[in-house]
């Protein structure tokens, strides 16, 4: 079996669907909303080296529902045509808010974001904040579905350095891939996850231990 196949996105710019003021609203919600974690690297779509233990923040879809309900709007409205569009499919929205779209967030050089496969067959991702080459905080996705770790998948892998506005789809189930650290320790990075679905793979299909694996409880931070 051939395990290395180059990895592929499909890229929009959506700048014109959002709303006034919309980076400096997730940036707030943020800042009040984001919870932290050290995420132990233990589920089934985690591709870490074993023992490994990643500081990560989240707002997840319960609290950013609430906090900015345009966005949801978005996830189950415009985004999910074109994700229906870039792919081809009839494309479906989560119906469990949690985890349907959630910020991630970023800070300084000491954190990143784990090494996993998705478990959902359409990966939404909307940035809110611009990184250019050389400043961290790049999504670095493996060409090999058999890279485990960091090493492993910076062995051979294709970079997508993230611009805001920028509404990415992709399939990533077979693709290991994490986010490395930003190269300033005051700089901030802002994404907005988005898991889609599709008759032959289906939100029931989404591993029962993702939700504790990934979120943190507001009363623990």
């Amino acid at each position: 079996m051939n395990m290395r196949q180059l990895f592929h996105w499909h890229g929009f710019d959506a700048t014109a669907l959002l709303p006034r003021g919309w980076q400096d609203e997730l940036h707030q919600i943020a800042g009040t909303w984001a919870v932290r974690k050290d995420l132990v690297a233990t589920s089934v779509t985690s591709r870490e080296t074993p023992g490994a233990v990643i500081p990560v923040t989240t707002v997840d879809g319960g609290d950013l529902s609430k906090a900015a309900p345009w966005l949801q709007e978005l996830y189950e409205g415009p985004f999910c045509e074109l994700a229906k569009a870039a792919f081809g499919c009839e494309v479906t929205s989560a119906q469990n808010r949690q985890y349907g779209v959630n910020l991630n967030v970023q800070r300084g050089e000491l954190e990143r974001y784990e090494a996993h496969v998705d478990s959902n067959p359409i990966q939404g991702l909307l940035y809110v904040t611009t990184h250019p080459p050389g400043t961290g905080g790049e999504l670095v996705i493996a060409n090999r579905s058999d890279a485990i770790g960091l090493e492993q998948i910076d062995a051979d892998c294709s970079i997508i350095h993230p611009m805001a506005g920028s509404l990415l789809f992709f399939d990533a189930r077979l693709h290991p891939h994490y986010v490395r650290p930003l190269a300033d320790k005051n700089a901030v990075r802002i994404s907005v996850p988005m898991n889609y679905y599709t008759d032959e793979s289906t939100e029931d299909d989404r591993p029962s231990d993702l939700n504790e694996h990934l979120f943190a409880s507001r009363e623990n931070d």
